[in-house]
């Protein structure tokens, strides 16, 4: 028995599409319709690729990052509750939450027992 299906079309979201792929999906399926995501042009589907730090939303988020909220994320990232983490490196929970939340700066020392305690350096803090 022969039956017949119309498949959803295949999505590829992404900012640059490589070449090879495009020419790939142009030879292989009939009705490709390509199309790239966001604010970008036809003409970007040919464009190579370029290092991330160089993308300007990179460069925007990095801009954002401030060392109050890198230990927010790293410790969420590692399931840890302000508690669990003052547990494992043996500064006050009340302590972690002003760093946090940028009331308190993050000090020498504490970067030293925060980084050891989330299992990571110093640098991911203040990146």
């Amino acid at each position: 028995m022969l039956a017949v299906v119309n498949q959803p079309p295949i999505r590829i979201e992404a900012p640059v599409i490589p070449r090879k792929l495009v020419s790939f999906l142009r030879l292989n399926y009939r009705d490709v319709k390509i199309t790239p995501s966001g604010n970008f042009a036809e003409s970007d589907l040919d464009t190579a690729a370029m290092p991330v730090q160089n993308m300007d939303w990179y460069k925007e988020a990095r801009a954002k990052m401030t060392p109050s909220g890198n230990l927010s994320l790293l410790r969420k990232n590692r399931n840890l509750t302000q508690k669990a983490l003052a547990d494992k490196s043996g500064i006050a929970a009340t302590a972690i939450s002003d760093m946090e939340h940028n009331r308190i700066p993050i000090g020498r020392k504490s970067a030293q027992k925060l980084a050891e305690a989330l299992g990571t350096s110093i640098g991911n803090l203040f990146w």
